[in-house]
């Protein structure tokens, strides 16, 4: 109802909607301890599952302390292992340059047999030319021992590895 444009509630009206509104906070005030209850219950469960979650941040925390500290041991070594790559290096390098060098000398050693294989023939004809007069020259040389103001010596012994032909000539 309205009276002079304001609503105006009967005493009836009003009695009712306290009535419900006194119901509404018992209903409330019923069920305020189970939903105190189950909100208690519920933060329990997150306290728990916070602690659950902090401890697995600390073993994570730990193993990424060991993950960090395994990666600094293995750049150490890959360190190392770059240094050690860059001597391998060098060293390959200076065998590299020995090895040249080999080659080169092995050319050489095979040019200079080259050279004493032709030249084979014809020392072997100057030792047989030379075979003959090795009496000769001792002779020669015992006699010029004889003369005045000449050094007296131990006859010189001749090698055992070749076989002289047999002198034809007398020693004197």
């Amino acid at each position: 109802m309205r009276i002079l444009g304001l609503p105006i509630e009967t005493p009836q009206t009003v009695v009712n909607r306290a009535i419900s509104d006194l119901a509404a906070i018992a209903r409330l005030a019923r069920s305020a301890p189970a939903q105190f209850d189950r909100m208690l219950e519920l933060g329990e469960e997150i306290a728990s599952i916070g602690r659950g979650v902090l401890e697995m941040t600390e073993r994570l925390d730990r193993r990424a302390d060991a993950v960090l500290a395994l990666g600094e041991r293995i750049d150490a070594r890959a360190s190392e292992l770059l240094a050690l790559g860059e001597q391998i290096n060098m060293l390959g390098e200076r065998i590299d340059e020995r090895g040249a060098e080999i080659v080169d000398r092995a050319a050489k050693v095979v040019e200079t047999g080259a050279d004493l294989i032709t030249m084979m023939p014809a020392f072997e004809r100057a030792l047989e030319m030379a075979t003959p007069l090795e009496g000769a020259i001792d002779r020669f040389g015992r006699l010029v021992d004889r003369l005045p103001g000449g050094a007296g010596r131990a006859p010189a012994r001749r090698p055992a590895t070749r076989e002289r032909p047999p002198d034809t000539e007398t020693d004197p």
